[in-house]
């Protein structure tokens, strides 16, 4: 599937490394499929932004999402 960020093109990925990531605290964000609780990722090193983890979906049919990062082709 096609997946947007909110700089561009981006992935949406089962696992990633939480020893190289910081998340930021949730927050409530309203995108096209519906509304998400997300975190925001960022690299543990130097704070860089590159995506973001959905903690809860809040539409039935987007549960699958939940647990799962989006990154940002365009900040990787």
């Amino acid at each position: 599937q096609d997946y947007r960020g909110f700089c561009g093109k981006a992935a949406l990925f089962r696992e990633v490394a939480s020893a190289s990531t910081h998340l930021a605290p949730p927050s409530i964000q309203l995108m096209a499929s519906g509304a998400y609780t997300i975190r925001l990722l960022s690299c543990q090193r130097c704070r860089a932004y590159l995506g973001w983890e959905i903690v809860r979906a809040h539409e039935e049919t987007e549960r699958w999402k939940e647990g799962r990062a989006l990154l940002e082709l365009e900040c990787l």
